[in-house]
């Protein structure tokens, strides 16, 4: 809920040229911002915008497909519909966990790669690339040990009911071996987005993508001659997936184009790894403990009934507004990666005319989506579930949220500013105090203490959206994050 990608071809604009002049600025070699589409002759941003989005775009539909496919194979099983829907939605709730981890590592990654790449640093640049791929192969292989030996007491945790406890048993169990291919795409993707090489995290989403939907389906429902394994099958078919899509981003990597991963380069730098821990440290935190506030909501949730239909009308409205965010996270991940590299040539007021320019473009998109979620929300519901009392709620929750999304789509994209600026501290403050104290008090003051449902818990989550929104727009406003030091 806290809503949860090279080619050189592909975004032109976002790589200094070779014609740049360069100089040294703070013991780094830079490029002087006197030409080129980087310099304050450069009017418009919207055209390097869109070229870096789409490419993210495209990776973050894949990845959401990922989701919407287990989801839809699991809230169409002949039996046990929702328990399997409330079972991949509460996992992918745990996995969130673990990826904020890498996600620590890929924040402060990218922000340095950028600014490394606007300054044409490529040895920092394949320092940091090594180091990212290190640190997250290390706490991927921590990560599944630990999935391995407590899938029981995980289980425990997410307090779902019958048989929806026992597929997130056994989902947990066989997706730790998928875990340390997982965390190194998160790191890979970071880096090469860093570099403004959206296209192959995108082209190994589409890959990942593919995989997961034809063995989940075959093996869930026994086509081609494959056993049918029912909701195992949808697991198996998304571990073997995202395996796939580690080693895919490891070679592209390897090969090296705008950055490239050398085998020294994998031995611990600890300086290095101390500029990515100061900048991600914030990050990971934040995520830590908004992880936490909304875990909380989520256990929460699923003790509503035994039948496990507000867990999976919670889910499937989580789901179908991903179709939204995802557009919005997109644009947010491009603004990161062309204000780190604006900064990186000296000119914030680029910076700023490109975050304005995303947050308006957000903002128009998913206006649009919203209004999708109010009046086509049941038939959105029932594309993933068809169980009539799960459609029915979560096409009302849909309905709410439609009135967070403009508020969702600042918070989305001023959020990409400051942390491609390397201002991740103020994030982490921002979405502490408002995830904390707005959502998770609000919500248990409604559910336990006047006993409201799922609805009442999609007020609080927009209300909480759209006042973190204005939050961290004014921290945009405000300017300091020009200052910051990576």
């Amino acid at each position: 809920m806290t809503r949860a990608t090279a080619g050189t071809d592909s975004a032109p604009d976002t790589v200094l040229p070779e014609t740049f002049a360069s100089r040294k600025v703070d013991g780094l070699s830079t490029a002087s911002p006197s030409s080129g589409p980087l310099s304050n002759q450069e009017n418009g941003v919207l055209r390097p915008l869109v070229l870096l989005s789409l490419p993210i775009l495209a990776e973050n539909i894949l990845h959401m497909l990922v989701g919407l496919t287990d989801t839809y194979l699991a809230g169409h099983l002949e039996t046990e519909a929702s328990a399997a829907t409330a079972a991949v939605g509460t996992v992918a709730y745990i996995l969130w966990f673990v990826n904020l981890i890498a996600m620590a590592i890929a924040t402060g990654a990218t922000a340095i790669v950028s600014r490394a790449v606007g300054a044409r640093h490529r040895s920092l640049a394949s320092s940091v690339t090594g180091q990212s791929v290190t640190a997250s192969l290390l706490l991927g292989t921590i990560a599944a040990i630990l999935f391995a030996i407590f899938a029981g007491p995980l289980s425990d945790l997410t307090q779902l009911k019958g048989m929806a406890h026992d597929y997130s048993r056994y989902y947990f169990q066989i997706l730790s071996i998928s875990l340390p291919f997982s965390l190194v795409t998160v790191a890979a993707g970071a880096v090469l987005r860093g570099a403004g090489d959206t296209l192959s995290p995108a082209i190994a989403m589409v890959v990942v993508d593919l995989v997961n939907i034809f063995l989940s389906l075959v093996l869930s429902r026994g086509y081609l001659g494959f056993p049918e394994l029912g909701f195992k099958g949808i697991a198996i078919g998304t571990v073997v997936a995202y395996v796939i899509g580690g080693v895919i981003l490891l070679a592209v990597l390897a090969r090296g184009t705008r950055v490239r991963l050398y085998r020294h380069r994998l031995r611990p730098h600890w300086s290095t790894l101390r500029r990515l821990i100061r900048i991600g440290l914030p990050n990971g935190v934040e995520g830590g403990l908004t992880w936490s506030a909304n875990f909380v909501v989520l256990r929460t949730i699923n003790q509503f009934d035994a039948t496990n239909v507000s867990a999976a009308a919670h889910i499937v409205t989580i789901r179908v507004e991903s179709l939204s965010f995802m557009i919005g996270l997109a644009i947010a991940t491009a603004t990161a990666t062309l204000v780190g590299q604006s900064l990186g040539q000296k000119n914030p007021a680029r910076a700023v005319r490109v975050t304005w320019t995303a947050a308006w473009l957000a903002i128009a998109v998913m206006v649009c989506w919203a209004f999708g979620f109010f009046f086509a929300g049941r038939h959105l519901a029932m594309l993933m579930t068809s169980d009539p009392a799960a459609v029915d709620l979560a096409a009302r929750c849909l309905a709410i949220t439609a009135f967070s999304q403009v508020g969702f789509a600042a918070t989305l994209v001023f959020a990409g500013a400051l942390r491609g600026a390397g201002d991740t501290v103020a994030v982490m403050l921002i979405n502490i105090v408002s995830q904390l104290g707005l959502r998770l008090i609000g919500v248990l003051v409604l559910v336990k203490g006047f006993h409201y449902g799922l609805e009442a818990v999609w007020v609080v989550l927009a209300i909480e959206l759209t006042l973190r929104g204005a939050a961290i727009t004014g921290r945009f406003i405000h300017g300091g994050w020009k200052h910051v030091k990576v």
